[in-house]
């Protein structure tokens, strides 16, 4: 019997190679305005939900106005152009609900019913089941392929998160594995696709795959020429490029220690990481604008063992475009680990820089106390990482971090988690105290398990100064 691995490299590219022969959609590409391009997309994404649904779907005057309205803020979000202080999420949760206890049973809005409302009490495999269900539907439908490829992926997805490696035993696998290839090359190979579209709907289908190496480079060999068929001269497809040509190289180098890499695996590592240089400073030049660029060279500049000042000119474009880059920063904070090109203080130094910033905001105060974390992480001998959380000159740059960060986000009521772990290691007692009776529904998983969950809590109230306040149930 195939492996896991080896089935669903088969099954994803036997699908591509039917898709590849179907695809002759190709035409010219013309560069167009930011603006332009947004609309466009947006035109599309309603054109592909809310006009399939009008045209194909299983409409009904009972629950069409709430049908239309739940598509509508997907795909006005999923365009990205709803504002940071709408509630598009809730917006689609109560329209779908209301549309679905109307009676509506069209597989779109099913699809959208079991992302935005199907209750969470419900297991992995619960949640696989209709994910899969919904996938199959999607198929015999009339809908556009995009849909079909998200509801596909979305079930593949679900069944290795509920089953794991005993994904391959479940039938249902065989039936929707080879729907993510068709329906992903038919997108791409439709001129009329977005480019944006094009690029995130690859880039998903590739982060399904980035457990398997070979699956991995046979998937992205096959998407690359219609995608630069079709779109030569955009940016998203030369990021998309870049983005697959850096995981390739860390699937070439492997995991390991330096001296553990062959000289072949140096070469490979080496050559894709040119690749990917090159492919990302070609979509730089095409569309400077785009935050994601940068955000990524940090991570190049470390791997290509460039200078910091390289580095920090990728760094200052990634936070001038977006001054609440959590994920710049944690590329820097990354560069400066002790084992690539920095230290303990480094990491610290820059944590500091951006707990203190008045310009950037977001999770950016957090990359202090990730400092320490990360640090934490690093070290090998058993006693210092014992004691290093409970130094003198941790707490005081935690508190900072988190102090900064909840009144930039007084509403992050969530985090109140990762406080309550980080007073929990550093040992400060009534701080815990505190927080427990803010944690509201607890995640036990995030503590190590309710077990480990609720030693904490005693810990907490056998050294509370204070009066302890139960946690709640």
């Amino acid at each position: 019997m195939k492996s896991l691995k080896q089935l669903t490299r088969f099954l994803f590219c036997i699908a591509v190679c039917l898709a590849l022969a179907a695809c002759n959609k190709t035409h010219s590409s013309k560069k167009i305005s930011p603006e332009v391009a947004t609309q466009s997309r947006l035109d599309w994404n309603l054109k592909t939900t809310v006009g399939a649904y009008e045209e194909v779907g299983n409409t009904g005057l009972a629950w069409d106005e709430a049908a239309t309205n739940a598509l509508a803020e997907f795909a006005r979000n999923h365009s990205g152009v709803t504002p940071p202080d709408e509630p598009w999420a809730e917006i689609i949760r109560t329209n779908c609900i209301a549309a679905v206890q109307s009676s509506c049973d069209d597989p779109m809005i099913r699809y959208l019913y079991i992302r935005f409302c199907m209750s969470q009490t419900n297991s992995s495999q619960d949640f696989a089941e209709a994910f899969c269900g919904v996938a199959l539907d999607m198929e015999k439908s009339s809908y556009p392929d995009i849909r079909k490829f998200y509801a596909a992926q979305r079930a593949i997805d679900q069944l290795f998160y509920a089953y794991g490696t005993n994904t391959i035993d479940q039938p249902v696998f065989r039936q929707v594995m080879p729907l993510i290839g068709k329906d992903l090359m038919s997108v791409i190979g439709d001129k009329t696709t977005p480019p944006e579209e094009a690029f995130e709907a690859c880039d998903a289908a590739l982060a399904s795959m980035t457990g398997d190496a070979n699956a991995y480079a046979q998937a992205y060999s096959m998407i690359e020429p219609p995608l630069f068929a079709n779109w030569p001269d955009e940016s998203p497809i030369w990021l998309l490029k870049g983005k697959a040509y850096i995981q390739m190289a860390w699937f070439a180098r492997g995991s390991g220690y330096a001296d553990t890499v062959t000289t072949q695996g140096w070469m490979a590592f080496s050559n894709n990481l040119a690749v990917a240089d090159k492919s990302l400073n070609h979509a730089w030049e095409l569309n400077p604008k785009d935050v994601r660029i940068p955000t990524i060279m940090i991570r190049v500049d470390e791997a290509e063992q460039k200078d910091r000042d390289e580095m920090e000119l990728w760094f200052d474009r990634a936070m001038t475009l977006n001054p609440n880059n959590y994920e710049a920063c944690e590329n820097k904070l990354h560069y400066l680990y002790p084992q690539w090109y920095g230290s303990r203080d480094d990491m610290v130094a820059f944590g500091k820089e951006c707990a203190a910033s008045t310009n950037w905001g977001g999770n950016v105060p957090l990359i202090l106390s990730d400092a320490h974390r990360e640090y934490w992480l690093y070290l090998n001998d058993a006693e210092e990482k014992s004691n290093y959380l409970k130094q003198a000159d941790v707490w005081p740059d935690i508190k900072i971090a988190f102090d900064r960060f909840f009144e930039l986000n007084p509403d992050a009521t969530s985090y109140y988690h990762n406080y309550a772990w980080f007073a929990y290691k550093c040992e400060q007692w009534d701080t815990l105290n505190e927080l427990i009776p803010k944690l509201g529904p607890i995640n036990y998983s995030y503590f190590g398990g309710k077990e480990e969950f609720d030693k904490m809590v005693q810990l907490a109230k056998e050294h509370a100064s204070k009066p302890a306040v139960a946690p709640p149930q």
